[in-house]
């Protein structure tokens, strides 16, 4: 029973190997099972490998850290512990390991697997390096927060801009940004053309047509290398399956590595001290986190507090109005107000929520698929297999197109105001706005 146990793990321990080569990891079973019993010699290849695994998966660019051998692999451990602090992980013991990658082994296990169950990495994975054909999108319409290095303004500051420098760097931009959509649209005028000469040729149902990666595979056979991608994809999820056939076995043996895991002394004095690494232009810089947790909690109580202040403020000011109306108005007129008012509110937030419902399953990857010489050009979302028209997407692009339109006249009104209060101060000086585009 004890042999088949331990033949079940090391099954699952491969799939899920030959899982994570995608990523280019070349980690085997044996590297976990020393990583269960705290051997140094995997600590590094299991930072090597939650490493690669999201630079993947979160980073928004392929870059690698500079610098010699031993800063790349300090600037890999920083990199992964702030990645994994900013998706919840809290264990201090993780946090308290050195830089140098020489031990730990352990409680990197544990990283890792709680990245595979709360972060979904290798589905993720699949999903990033699925082989493309040529005439997919994606349709995103969540607000992005503005992430990134911190700059250093002071040297900026100090030395003079010239406007004229500006307004050619502002030129030049203008002139990449057509030049990029005059390609995009000459790339949708060969995919469309794509489409309909070889609409009916193809044996899929749905689609009927070719992608640009067959009709080059068909064009040059001996070249392409679209059959390579194909079998190693399918490669990877033959892997998958298995793992998920044999995941069960993998927690149950995670389980044995948590009863071995022995809490050190030293890891309940630094506790409170788990530093939180922020990303600079010229690498990672810790600090401590406990002052910024303090502030942030203090906001956010005053924050709190105000709220709730205000929102008795107007629930106090709105049951007077109600009295005021009620005292004014007939019993069968103030109904007859509070359900126009009601009916009102109603009809606001059904078209709010309708919006945002259409927004949100909207959201996901596409392929075109033109659907018939006369139909318009349909969308298929390979999520759940639905279809919708592109002109639903369009409509949705449009009206936020058309408020980012007026939020930009504004903030243009907002700013010839400005500049119109500060030329009033100077004298002997005329300036003439630019006009409105």
């Amino acid at each position: 029973m004890e042999g088949k146990r331990v033949g079940s793990i090391r099954e699952a321990l491969c799939a899920l190997c030959r899982v994570l080569s995608v990523c280019g990891s070349n980690c085997d079973p044996e590297t976990f099972r020393k990583a269960k019993f705290n051997r140094p010699e995997a600590a590094l290849d299991f930072w090597t490998l939650l490493y690669c695994i999201l630079k993947q998966i979160c980073s928004r660019n392929d870059s690698t850290p500079s610098g010699d051998e031993k800063g790349i692999h300090d600037n890999q451990i920083r990199y992964v512990k702030c990645i994994l602090q900013i998706q919840g992980y809290g264990r201090p013991a993780f946090y308290s390991l050195s830089d140098d990658g020489t031990e730990g082994s352990r409680e990197i296990l544990l990283a890792f697997s709680w990245l595979l169950d709360k972060v979904k990495i290798l589905e993720r994975m699949l999903e990033k390096n699925k082989v493309h054909f040529g005439d997919e999108f994606t349709f995103c319409m969540c607000s992005q927060e503005k992430t990134g290095a911190v700059k250093d303004t002071n040297a900026v500051t100090k030395t003079e801009v010239d406007v004229r420098h500006l307004q050619w760097l502002n030129g030049r931009l203008r002139l990449c940004q057509r030049n990029l959509h005059a390609a995009h649209m000459e790339k949708c005028n060969i995919l469309y053309k794509i489409h309909s000469y070889t609409q009916g040729i193809h044996n899929d149902q749905k689609a009927r047509h070719l992608s640009p990666m067959e009709l080059e595979f068909l064009r040059h056979p001996e070249i392409n290398k679209l059959p390579q991608c194909l079998a190693l994809e399918n490669s990877y999820l033959e892997a998958y399956m298995e793992w998920k056939r044999l995941e069960s076995v993998y927690w149950q043996w995670m389980e044995t590595v948590l009863e071995s895991t022995s809490e050190d002394e030293c890891t309940t004095s630094t506790q409170n001290a788990i530093n939180t690494y922020i990303e600079f232009s010229n690498g990672f810089e810790p600090r401590s986190n406990l002052n910024y947790i303090k502030e942030l909690h203090k906001s956010f109580s005053d924050v709190h507090d105000q709220f709730h202040e205000l929102l008795s403020r107007r629930m106090l000011r709105w049951q007077e109005q109600v009295k005021e109306m009620e005292s004014n108005l007939s019993v069968k007129e103030t109904c007859l107000t509070m359900k126009k008012i009601n009916r009102e509110v109603r009809k606001k937030t059904e078209h709010a929520q309708h919006q945002r419902d259409q927004v949100t399953a909207s959201h996901g990857s596409y392929r075109l698929v033109l659907r018939g010489k006369k139909s318009k050009e349909a969308v298929h979302k390979d999520a759940d297999r639905n279809y919708s028209q592109a002109t639903d997407l369009i409509k949705i692009l449009e009206a936020a197109a058309s408020k980012l339109e007026a939020e930009y006249q504004n903030l243009q009104d907002k700013s010839r105001k400005e500049l119109d209060e500060i030329t009033e101060n100077l004298e002997g000086i005329v300036c003439i706005p630019p006009a409105r585009s």
